[in-house]
């Protein structure tokens, strides 16, 4: 709270600066020496640029955001800033290559919609999905359903449950005590006697007969490749001791069961894990040959084969290490050859498929493409920033630092997804995104558009600041805390109603280790005329009595909660009344994690009609007539 009240402290003399001595505010006000400029750059309006003389494709449009008072709609402009489509949408991302859109009703239903806005896929999803040109419908209303359509949206078939993704033109699927893969009808292509079964990937899949049991490389018509794929090798597991090891297809033993985890030989490799550590609290892997000989020694903490054939693999792990078990998501990984020479130093934070040739990979500054012997791709682009941008068709598509993205694979971008928002008075907020250590991300919005530019500067320094205020690890790194730190993200979002800005932040803040996240919501309100700070005792005559009553119907809500489900909300009192956020017709009051009810129960939240204490609010007062 002090933290808070020194920034609101510098925002309200910042204002008394500007309106002492004038009564209003000047058109232009010189900075006050040594004032330390806005950290991001603004960046430049695109909306005066002349509208193009041809129509947009789908792919070159960008979704953005209108605000009507506590009401966000989104629709989509071309890359001039011309309007094409009418904001009507609860949420909007970029078109795919195919021309279709994944847009949102405002219930928060996703469908599909075409050019024209139009749905060609109604909007009653939960999640929408695509892969290998289908896109999955996942649906909860009661029964929960899953829905495939093609392309141009044209309904392909229905499962109860669940459709996994389509990759190599199949899907997995167990049903009915059934395990197989469907094709792109929903029919049953090929049914196989394995219970656990991967996808297929240029051809091949991993199967097993049971869920950790030793696996084998199959085809799409179900035949066994040991002989053609796996140098003859079959693995194999202990029933004594679990371990895995390889037989020959004639059933001989040729490597004797040592390994907590394997995978089948491919191009005379295999992965293998072992226990490692001082005291065996944890797997490291390496790489065998045919012979059982280690090519790659086992003291990395992963090892993934690319389909071009390389190996991304994870850090090496000192002996006496001790780490979560999470740390595997984000240490950092190398790449290694075919012939398993290292071609890179540990510093790739993510990297995946492109194709069968190439992988895409980013090393937080830079996202590149790297071929089967590793060296840079001279027929695709390098793009500034953080993120993945794989095959979207002839295009690239993914995220460079947060931001949905739709590139040529020439490097040009076509659709970037700014999340600029249309507030009031002609005023825009644009997102940034940075990256204060490896796993710590901050987005907060830029103001564009106030009459006044050091106004306008002072309230972006503020709202960065504000955000930034919420990281809570400095990147430093004890020798013995090396795998110990948070992943957070600091989501932070503003509007304008009147003479009222809204700033919101969402902060997820979770220590490697830890048994779950912290979660913070926050929501402040300023009066963009004077930088004047609202808290909820200035909506109401007397803010004793009006405590006194939000607490009461808190109690009387939390009372019926408790007789519903689980007795997990306490008694609150008048001064716990703080925390709120404003809604057109109501207020919603809610508390801290833990303050009234454990962990399981979330971020409680309490809404409350303005109606019911209509005689308690101040509505002469300026909190209430700065956004009405």
């Amino acid at each position: 709270m002090l933290r808070r009240a020194k920034n609101l402290a510098g925002l309200m003399l910042a204002f008394t600066l500007i309106v002492s001595g004038c009564g209003r505010y000047a058109e232009t006000v010189e900075k006050p020496a040594g004032e330390k400029p806005v950290a991001t750059e603004t960046p430049k309006l695109s909306v005066e640029t002349p509208a193009p003389q041809k129509e947009p494709e789908p792919r070159e449009l960008v979704p953005f955001a209108e605000s009507r008072d506590f009401e966000r709609l989104y629709g989509y402009m071309d890359q001039a800033g011309n309007i094409v489509i009418e904001p009507r949408f609860g949420s909007a991302e970029p078109f795919y290559a195919c021309g279709l859109a994944i847009a949102g009703d405002a219930n928060g239903k996703l469908g599909l919609i075409d050019r024209s806005g139009k749905f060609v896929v109604s909007p009653e999803a939960n999640i929408i999905t695509y892969s290998d040109g289908v896109f999955i419908a996942l649906i909860y209303d009661g029964n929960r359903r899953a829905r495939a359509y093609d392309e141009n949206g044209a309904f392909l078939f229905e499962q109860a449950d669940w459709i996994y993704q389509f990759s190599d033109g199949l899907s997995k699927i167990s049903a009915n005590g059934k395990s197989g893969y469907i094709d792109k009808t929903g029919k049953i292509v090929l049914e196989v006697p394995y219970k656990n079964t991967g996808e297929f990937c240029d051809g091949i899949a991993e199967v097993a007969m049971e869920y950790g049991g030793p696996s084998v490389l199959i085809d799409k018509q179900g035949n066994d490749l040991t002989e053609k794929v796996s140098s003859g090798l079959r693995m194999i597991k202990d029933a004594q001791t679990g371990l895995f090891g390889y037989e020959d297809t004639s059933g001989k033993r040729v490597i004797e069961p040592r390994f907590i985890t394997a995978s089948p030989f491919r191009d005379g490799l295999a992965i293998v894990g072992v226990e490692g550590g001082t005291y065996d609290e944890y797997l490291v892997y390496g790489i065998i040959d045919t012979q059982g000989s280690y090519v790659l020694e086992p003291e990395y903490i992963s090892i993934r084969r690319m389909r071009n054939g390389s190996f991304a693999v994870g850090e090496k792990l000192p002996e006496d290490a001790f780490f979560p078990s999470m740390y595997v998501e984000y240490c950092k990984k190398a790449l290694f050859s075919k012939d398993l020479k290292q071609h890179t130093d540990w510093v790739f934070l993510e990297l995946d498929d492109l194709d069968a040739s190439y992988t895409c990979v980013s090393d937080g500054k830079k996202i590149y493409y790297l071929d089967s012997r590793l060296n840079r791709a001279t027929d695709l682009p390098e793009f500034e920033g953080r993120g993945l941008m794989l095959a979207d068709g002839s295009l690239l598509r993914g995220t460079i630092n947060e931001q949905l993205t739709v590139a040529e694979r020439s490097g040009k971008i076509l659709s970037k997804d700014e999340k600029l928002t249309l507030l009031e008075g002609g005023i825009k907020a644009r997102f940034v995104t940075q990256y204060p250590h490896d796993y710590t991300t901050i987005i907060y919005p830029i103001l564009e558009g106030l009459e006044d530019a050091w106004i306008e500067e002072q309230l972006n320094r503020f709202i960065q600041q504000e955000a930034e205020s919420y990281v809570s690890f400095d990147g430093t790194y004890a020798e013995v805390d090396h795998y110990f730190f948070p992943d957070t993200r600091i989501n932070c979002s503003v509007n304008i109603i009147k003479d009222l800005l809204h700033i919101e932040l969402n902060v997820s803040d979770y220590w490697l280790g830890a048994a779950h996240p912290g979660y913070y919501w926050i929501n402040l309100y300023v009066n963009i005329q004077d930088g004047r700070n609202f808290e909820i005792d200035h909506l109401f005559k007397s803010p004793e009595d009006a405590r006194r009553r939000l607490s009461e119907k808190v109690n009387e809500a939390a009372r019926k909660l408790n007789e519903e489900s689980y007795d997990y909300y306490d008694t609150v009192e008048p001064h716990q009344i703080r925390n709120f956020q404003l809604g057109m017709d109501g207020l919603t009051v809610y508390f801290s994690l833990y303050e009234i009810a454990p962990y399981a129960a979330g971020i409680p939240e309490f809404y409350i009609p303005y109606s019911e204490i209509m005689d308690l609010i101040d509505t002469e007062g300026d909190f209430w007539k700065s956004f009405h």
